[in-house]
């Protein structure tokens, strides 16, 4: 009976050394110092591309008035939503970012080029209009550290074609 009670008590788990424990905590701080990195970057692209789109839809939209105006949008449109880089100060929701402003369709350049952002954003965006040259911006602080980036929207029509180049910042650039 003695034997008995021996063998079934070798046989009982005894659960997880320190020196066990103490390797998975390493693995997992490994793998955090490379992931989290990573993910930071995957962000900031991923905010990033909200200015290629909305100066995408202003290109679309001023080429449109080309198209049916033989002449750019001519008027300017403010800088909205608001200051470059003011998102920053936005306490939300959702923070950092704009609210949706309503002035959007009062301001003249923007209101003939039919363009308007109904969401919270991360950049500021300015138009500068000519008849066969024009300009937009999109200006922002991504992670709120004081840096800005700029997206800019070059168009032209030589020769009577509509031309349109968006130029992106430099990469890491903020």
């Amino acid at each position: 009976m003695m034997n008995l009670k021996k063998a079934l008590a070798a046989k009982q788990p005894r659960g997880f050394t320190l020196i066990e424990l103490m390797i998975v905590v390493a693995i997992i701080g490994i793998l955090a110092a490379v992931a989290i990195p990573a993910f930071m970057d995957y962000m900031k692209k991923s905010k990033k591309t909200e200015a290629s789109l909305q100066l995408n839809k202003i290109m679309k939209n001023n080429k449109v008035a080309y198209n049916t105006n033989s002449s750019y949008v001519t008027s300017n449109g403010a800088a909205l939503p608001g200051a470059a880089g003011a998102a920053c100060s936005q306490v939300g929701p959702p923070a950092g970012k704009f609210p949706v402003v309503a002035t959007w369709a009062a301001d003249v350049g923007w209101s003939a080029l039919d363009f308007q952002i109904d969401e919270p954003n991360l950049f500021t965006y300015t138009y500068t209009g000519g008849a066969t040259v024009s300009n937009a911006k999109a200006i922002g602080d991504l992670d709120c550290d004081g840096t800005k980036i700029t997206y800019t929207l070059d168009m032209t029509a030589p020769g009577g074609n509509a031309t349109a180049l968006i130029t992106e910042p430099l990469p890491n650039s903020d």
